[in-house]
């Protein structure tokens, strides 16, 4: 458990950092996904499409995320440059 607790510990104080590798995890596995699904069913492309369809949204979760803790971080920042000037 000390391995867990000392992630645990480094995504807490860099919450960006986990959000990040979650987006880099995910966009690993979706385009593992494709390249399994492409390379069992050689010429034909309609599971490609419907793999590719189904677990978007998963990508897309993933990029949000990172996305709304960017936009979160920069609008701490800017209040609280906005207050020590006010």
């Amino acid at each position: 458990m000390n391995a867990f607790d000392t992630v645990e510990r480094m995504m807490n104080r860099w919450p960006l950092l986990g959000r990040t590798l979650m987006l880099m995890v995910a966009l690993v596995a979706y385009a593992a996904g494709l390249l399994a699904v492409d390379a069992a069913t050689g010429d034909a492309r309609m599971p490609i499409v419907l793999f590719a369809v189904f677990f978007l949204p998963a990508v897309l979760r993933a990029w949000l995320l990172v996305y709304w803790q960017v936009r979160d971080d920069l609008r701490g920042r800017f209040e609280r440059l906005d207050r020590g000037s006010a």
